[in-house]
């Protein structure tokens, strides 16, 4: 069977630039030993918005000099504030 690649090294190159792992995969092996994690505050958030919208918003951010998800998180709890008083 023709290999599908032919690749040349140079003849100044001693060896292979990658060599196998032989030692094996040991995946999840010190999961008890692990320190946990800390629960972070923030939560990932993902949603669609209109182009328009999100150019703005992410514009008003950059202006106001602060973070998207900051943005995100003042408007989100302005909206949940504004839906309790009501």
């Amino acid at each position: 069977m023709a290999r599908r690649h032919q690749f040349e090294t140079p003849d100044d190159v001693p060896e292979a630039p990658l060599t196998p792992n032989s030692a094996g995969v040991h995946a999840g092996a010190d999961l008890g030993r692990r320190p946990k994690k800390r629960q972070s505050e923030w939560r990932s958030f993902s949603s669609y918005l209109p182009e328009d919208l999100q150019r703005e918003f992410r514009a008003a951010c950059i202006m106001a000099g602060i973070e998207v998800r900051q943005g995100l998180d003042e408007a989100v709890r302005a909206w949940v504030d504004a839906r309790k008083a009501s």
